[in-house]
């Protein structure tokens, strides 16, 4: 791995296997190409590396060599040389457990309706020791009954309006911006 894409304190990472679907029920969601550029986008405007990317099929994995190849080394990386830069922060996993390879993380999951566990705040995480891994999920949320234990659930965003939760993108920026918000 790239070293100077390691010293950032807070890692985050895009679940999709195991995951929930609407009836509770562990499944598999696919990756869109939009969440490659922009959970890649909203990390390096903050500082924060590497990216995981989390599916377990080989698919998926190969779309999105192809896409970094395309921004890195293809027409893209002419067109768009700041993408090529951007994109090196994304890490290809197949499970949530294989980013440990890179470091000793301490997990912190998001939900937006974590029933009944014990919050922390997003800018507390910023002042707490040792490299970070905020872990979101796609779906219906992180089927957490088949991932590691976390260290702690961050608060949920919460709203007033018609739908129940942000898009994982949205959240993503969100949270981030709490996370980085004061630091001057």
């Amino acid at each position: 791995m790239n070293d100077s894409l390691c010293t950032s304190k807070i890692a985050v990472a895009l679940v999709h296997a195991p995951v929930l679907n609407r009836q509770g029920e562990r499944t598999t969601t696919a990756l869109t190409t939009i969440d490659i550029h922009d959970f890649a986008r909203s990390c390096a405007f903050y500082g924060v590396a590497p990216v995981y990317l989390v599916h377990p099929a080989a698919g998926m994995h190969r779309l999105v060599a192809d896409i970094r190849d395309y921004w890195q080394h293809g027409a893209g990386a002419a067109r768009n040389p700041g993408r090529a830069k951007v994109l090196q922060a994304v890490r290809m996993v197949h499970a949530l457990q294989d980013v440990f390879s890179d470091a000793d993380y301490q997990l912190w999951y998001t939900s937006a309706t974590p029933a009944g566990r014990r919050m922390t705040d997003v800018p507390a995480l910023g002042q707490m020791p040792g490299r970070h891994l905020i872990v979101f999920g796609t779906g219906s949320g992180l089927d957490v009954s088949a991932l590691p234990r976390p260290n702690g659930w961050l608060s949920p965003i919460t709203g007033d309006g018609m739908v129940r939760h942000l898009s994982v993108r949205a959240a993503l920026a969100i949270y981030l911006d709490r996370l980085f918000r004061d630091r001057g």
